[in-house]
């Protein structure tokens, strides 16, 4: 495990199994090749390289070291859901730092660009003990001036493209009497990798649209290959994000692309970053001497500045959005449910009569939002945190067996089954119960993206819920672009339009630039594997 990643860190951790299998690809291509030397064995020489030995003749040929890429961990069923155990080379501090330098030697002409989270920027904030402005102009600093990066953007635009197409998605769903029962979200890959892995049968409740890191990272990569009059694989692109998951979320193929490409090069999380400042500190400063006159620019101008110059809704590109921590997708989705009402029923549906009301669940970290019209409910949306609330959840969306007894039910034991079915209805009405909602925000970690697992930890001398509260108070600091409030109901469709002008413009699929998919993944065949294997 890394010295930056312990499992101390981990939030609602699972341990991992021992088995990690990569999966055969290509079996006729293996079974067509002869063996040249008959029957084989492996054994490993004492400087610890592999060597396959015939059995035969005894030639001894070497072998190269079996190697798991990051994409290899998605296709895997023998090791974990939370990838955030899982830190792979080409996303580590070490390797971005490896590409600069032979940026800098011109032994690459890549061009540089960064987009950031607000949950990061909030982390960053807290642990410097600075504004989110100030962090903002900062981060800005260290990575066009002195890491030479061409431009930074916030995650927002990606952000505010999902959470319209999420809710319309349902919204739709809704009009279209789809199955009964709640869409759940994708935005948190470590959820997402643990259904794939665990429970597919929940697969078809899953939302296909894309998280904001990788929205951003298509936007990003195509208008800075525009600007620039380059070619996309050209560009290299650094995301920073709350949690190690998203390491694997980037490296997830697009589906049936001919030609693969990569929107996101580079994840590291906030615990990262600070890492390779201190590991470079003679090269790199977040807070350097003339800090003073940094802090002192404008912050709007800025954004401007560091943006590629066909960036749209600029003012708007750091802005935060209403609801919880984590984006507030189940927020966003009841509010834009009450405006598409008010627009296109306005004789039936005043605005001034709507309400959300939230009803807690059994801890903090599970609760439901129901939108009310005359304290009538029209919509409902739940916030599940954290792998325990998520199992129940999942649990109870199981599909049912078919009933196959015909045992009768003796009738006195049936009434007062009624009995008491009636009463805990009504005792456990007010409480909170994601299974029965439109619509479920899910993420692995509790407390959702504000406390991800790469998320700057507190000093062992302060509290750790007082710290959180803190670096909450700050994502809270971030500008408030509501894109929900009914004044600013003519946003959604102008971003829509842009959105679909983008793609039009430059030839992509919109639902190459919106959707991803999901994949059973089979678990693993060989007994050693089994009994390796951690089950959940």
């Amino acid at each position: 495990m890394s010295a930056i990643l312990s499992a101390d860190d981990l939030n609602d951790f699972i341990s991992p199994g021992a088995a990690c299998i990569k999966p055969v690809t290509n079996l006729n291509e293996s079974n067509n090749q002869d063996n040249e030397n008959g029957e084989v064995e492996i054994q490993i020489d004492d400087k610890g390289n592999p060597l396959e030995i015939s059995k035969i003749d005894g030639k001894v040929n070497s072998l190269s070291p079996a190697q798991i890429s990051l994409a290899d961990c998605l296709a895997c069923s023998g090791c974990i859901t939370s990838a955030e155990e899982i830190l792979v080379a080409q996303h580590s501090h070490d390797e971005l730092i490896k590409a600069i330098r032979d940026k800098v030697n011109n032994n690459t002409d890549k061009v540089f660009v960064a987009s950031i989270s607000h949950q990061a920027r909030a982390s960053l904030a807290t642990a410097y003990n600075i504004s989110i402005e100030d962090i903002d102009r900062l981060l800005i600093n260290l990575f066009i001036n002195q890491m030479g990066f061409t431009y930074i953007v916030g995650t927002s635009l990606g952000r505010k493209l999902s959470l319209i197409y999420e809710a319309q998605n349902i919204i739709q769903r809704k009009h279209e009497n789809h199955e009964e029962g709640p869409v759940l979200s994708s935005i948190c890959p470590g959820w997402v990798l643990y259904a794939e892995k665990t429970h597919p049968y929940i697969l078809p409740r899953i939302s296909n649209v894309k998280s904001p890191q990788q929205i951003t990272g298509c936007l990003l990569k195509t208008l800075t290959a525009n600007d620039l009059q380059i070619p996309k694989d050209k560009i290299y692109h650094l995301s920073i994000m709350p949690c190690f998951d998203k390491k694997l979320e980037s490296a997830r193929p697009e589906h049936n692309e001919e030609t693969p490409s990569v929107d996101v090069d580079c994840v590291l999380t906030p615990k990262e970053l600070v890492t390779l400042l201190e590991e470079h500190k003679s090269d790199f400063q977040l807070i350097p001497e003339n800090t003073e006159k940094i802090v002192n620019l404008n912050c709007t101008d800025l954004y401007s500045k560091c943006a590629p110059p066909s960036w749209p809704f600029v003012t708007s590109s750091w802005s935060n959005d209403s609801g919880s921590a984590s984006g507030g997708y189940g927020f966003n989705y009841l509010k834009m449910v009450q405006n598409d009402l008010c627009l296109k029923d306005p004789n039936t549906y005043q605005l001034e009569n709507f309400s959300i009301d939230t009803i807690n669940g059994k801890n903090s970290d599970i609760y439901e939002l129901r939108l009310l019209y005359n304290q009538t409910r029209v919509a409902s949306t739940a916030i599940v945190n954290g792998f325990k609330n998520i199992q129940n959840l999942v649990r109870k969306l199981k599909p049912s067996p078919v009933a196959k007894s015909t045992t009768k039910t003796n009738p006195l034991v049936a009434r007062r089954r009624a009995r008491m079915s009636g009463k805990s209805n009504t005792a456990s009405e007010e409480s909170a119960d994601a299974s029965k909602c439109d619509y479920v925000e899910i993420m692995a970690c509790p407390n959702g993206c504000i406390n991800g697992g790469g998320q700057i930890a507190p000093p062992k001398d302060f509290n750790e819920k007082e710290w959180l509260n803190q670096a909450l108070i700050n994502y809270n600091d971030i500008n408030l672009f509501d894109i929900t409030s009914f004044d600013n109901a003519h946003v959604v469709p102008e971003l829509a339009a842009w959105c679909q002008e983008f793609c039009k413009t430059f030839g992509i699929n919109q639902e190459r630039l919106l959707k991803t998919w999901f994949n059973e993944v089979e678990q693993p065949t060989d007994p050693n594997a089994i009994l390796l294997g951690a089950k959940w």
